[in-house]
């Protein structure tokens, strides 16, 4: 399944972004499965974009290593969602991330961590 494509290491920066883009695509490949099995009532364009915020998030690490790993962590997540070990909220929570909220549809506590409330003196 998705561990298939995990045997290859990635040694060189070209190598790395190839395999980036392999589990990117088989990611959204497999999103329309996903939807379907746990329900998902998110438009297809919002769940796209939930995966490309996710991926986006690690676009500056250059150190090939640190890319092996987080590649190999997106294969391991995705087989275990196609193998349906997790439950619907697990999947909610990382297709609705903080980053993609806008600023007034966060709760208060969520604005203070991302430091845009202003305290009173």
């Amino acid at each position: 399944m998705a561990l298939r494509a995990l045997a290859k290491a990635v040694s060189k920066p070209t190598q790395a972004n190839a395999s980036t883009v392999t589990l990117y695509r088989s990611t959204l490949r497999e999103l329309p499965r996903v939807m379907s099995i746990y329900d998902i009532d998110i438009p297809m364009k919002d769940a796209r974009a939930a995966v490309e915020f996710h991926f986006r998030q690690n676009a500056h690490l250059k150190d090939p290593r640190v890319i092996n790993i987080l590649i190999g962590k997106g294969y391991i997540e995705l087989e275990e969602t196609l193998l349906q070990w997790k439950q619907k909220t697990h999947l909610m929570a990382r297709l609705e991330p903080y980053g993609m909220k806008k600023e007034e549809e966060l709760s208060y506590f969520e604005q203070l961590q991302l430091g845009s409330v202003h305290k009173f003196k």
